[in-house]
């Protein structure tokens, strides 16, 4: 059963003896209690400091600073990221003893985000679920992240409290343990107890978690459109948009009603469920920095030696939490996208209760329909069924004819690999690995949320493998993946679909004469355009713009250096040592304009 770290009676008293500096946040209206704590926070000892906010610039010079310790002096040597270059900026030589260079590209790019802290740790798990841009050696390092980090001082957290509240905790709850049961880089969880007697624990965010990110995510896109102009063996990475997709998806974690909101849905579609249990929200005691939930005493679901004394099977448990994933996925299109062993409990009713709703999937019927008829020719081992599900989830209509060719016989390559195995040796991770080969190979693009569903399925396969090891995850995802390509052809879905399908036709046929009529009127006027976009051409504009600004300059300098030999000739006063004075100041800023080009391209490395 899940249990909480030594406590003292009664809550913690987060006054330490050397109190921090408060981590900066949301003001308040000026108050006694607020004063209070605001000056107790400042007190925090300096070994608790949470991160500083430092200036967008300082910030840019951190980050470069560490791309030229780990050897990418190539990525910051163009503009306009060389100017934040630090001058104690070096290539460090060695890492741990070894040479950087001995290190793989790709393993420098994970010490990178390993040093440079949440955000970019956070960017670099959230673009490992692209395995159609990203190389399996690079998704490999992006996965070996650990968000383990140290405690927030509790003047900090009790900070946090009063800003949301207006009260510290132990004003407002009966007891509330400052001694973190659990520590991420974004948030830390509290047991605490309200004023009724009920078990609670406490999500509470990271105070100045927000603007640290608010900062990477503008470097991060800097950065991404340096790779997109500079580096064209990295454009097939789509950068920019994995910057997009983080984005969006950190603002979801950093805004906590979205994880509420995300809870009260998931448990809306397990009402009466016997087999499953949503623990409680409390609106009244969270924010969106703070979520109260309902304390869950239970056991991880991998903790074989309890739940057997409970008993529980492996087998049992592996059937009936995982059946309660498919359910998700396949009935409800509302999935738990983080599912590993630390996120599913088994109550001591044998009940199975999935926590943290951070990161939630959602599927869509079409995409249902798309990941069953993929899974389904896996099984069936039909080689035109599984090119068209591929092709269909990378919205692609027909592949040039080599490709398409070159696809067919990959694809009997991966079917008759597994052929000659029965369905009890096949193991999903290899196979959605092999399928995650092929989206990269033939850059088939797809959707994120049907990734993030891709890589959950291999992480709930790995928990049943955990439980049992004869478990399949395909030989148990198939009575799913029937059952919702029967529903497709229900009658009474089928109808439902005829009748959209004719309004969208009425729709089209009433629209089309006036869409024809309209067209006409532009082609008689001469407005009807089209439009063609060049790509790529960006860094060429840049070049050549650099260019001509140096030829003016040079031929600027030119101009001063001829000027300024005609007066010295002409012996034009006043005189400086008998020589013309004006030719002799033309000559020394010609010649400090001249070393300043001369200094510009060396910089650049264009010489």
């Amino acid at each position: 059963m899940t249990s909480l770290p030594d406590r003292p009676d009664g809550p913690a008293d987060p006054q330490s003896d050397t109190p921090p500096p408060s981590p900066s946040s949301d003001s308040l209206d000026d108050g006694p209690v607020t004063e209070a704590v605001t000056e107790e926070a400042r007190m925090i000892p300096s070994s608790f400091k949470e991160t500083k906010h430092p200036s967008l610039i300082s910030r840019y010079e951190t980050v470069i600073g560490v791309l030229m310790k780990y050897g990418f002096a190539d990525i910051i040597a163009h503009p306009p990221l060389s100017r934040f270059v630090p001058a104690s900026g070096r290539f460090a030589p060695f890492l741990h003893g070894r040479s950087v260079l001995e290190y793989t590209r790709y393993e420098r790019m994970r010490m990178v985000c390993e040093e440079l802290g949440t955000t970019f740790i956070k960017f670099a798990q959230i673009a490992s679920n692209r395995p159609d841009l990203l190389p399996e050696e690079l998704l490999n390092e992006l996965e070996n992240f650990q968000d383990k980090v140290p405690a927030v001082h509790p003047a900090a957290i009790k900070l946090v409290f009063v800003q949301e509240f207006g009260q510290p905790p132990e004003e407002l709850f009966a007891e509330f343990d400052y001694t973190p049961i659990a520590s991420a880089s974004m948030a830390q969880v509290h047991y605490g107890r309200l004023k009724d007697g009920t078990e609670v624990v406490f999500k509470v965010q990271r105070p100045g978690i927000r603007q640290i990110i608010e900062l990477d995510i503008q470097i991060l896109r800097q950065l991404a459109n340096l790779i997109e102009s500079y580096f064209p063996q990295y454009q097939s990475f789509q950068p920019n948009e994995l910057v997009t997709m983080f984005e969006d998806s950190i603002h979801k974690e950093l805004h906590f009603r979205h994880e509420a909101s995300s809870l009260v849905r998931f448990r809306n579609y397990f009402t009466g469920n016997p087999d499953i249990h949503v623990p409680a929200y409390y609106p009244d005691f969270s924010t969106d920095r703070i979520i109260c939930l309902e304390f869950i005493r239970g056991y991880k679901i991998t903790d074989l030696h309890a739940l057997n004394a409970l008993g529980m099977s492996g087998p049992e448990l592996a059937l009936k939490g995982i059946s309660l994933y498919f359910e998700q996925v396949f009935d409800h299109g509302f999935f738990h996208a983080d599912p590993h062993p630390g996120n599913i409990f088994i109550l001591p009713d044998k009940r199975v209760c999935f926590v943290d709703y951070g990161m939630m999937g959602v599927v869509l019927d079409s995409d249902k329909i798309l990941m069953a008829n993929l899974l389904l020719a896996i099984a069936d081992r039909d080689i035109l069924g599984l090119k068209r599900a591929l092709l269909k989830f990378g919205k692609i209509e027909k592949l040039p004819d080599d490709k398409d060719k070159e696809l067919e016989y990959d694809l009997e390559e991966f079917l008759t690999e597994y052929t000659s195995m029965t369905l009890e040796d096949i193991e999903g991770t290899e196979v959605m690995a092999a399928v995650n080969r092929l989206f990269f190979n033939y850059k088939i693009r797809i959707p994120p949320n049907l990734l993030l569903l891709i890589k959950a399925l291999v992480i709930i396969e790995g928990v049943g493998l955990k439980l049992d090891p004869n478990y399949n995850i395909i030989e148990n995802i198939t009575p799913f993946v029937r059952r919702l390509l029967a529903r497709k052809y229900e009658p009474a879905r089928l109808g439902r679909q005829a009748v959209r399908a004719a309004g969208d036709a009425v729709r089209m046929l009433t629209s089309l004469p006036e869409d024809i009529m309209e067209v006409m009127r532009k082609v008689r006027q001469g407005r009807l355009h089209i439009e063609f976009e060049h790509t790529g051409l960006d860094p060429f504009y840049k070049t050549v713009d650099q260019v001509s600004n140096r030829l003016a300059f040079a031929i600027l300098v030119a101009a001063l250096i001829l000027g300024s030999a005609l007066l010295v000739i002409a012996h034009i006063p006043p005189y400086i040592y008998g020589i013309s004075a004006l030719g002799f100041f033309g000559f020394v800023i010609s010649g400090l304009l001249a070393i300043r080009l001369i200094w510009s391209i060396l910089k650049h490395g264009n010489f």
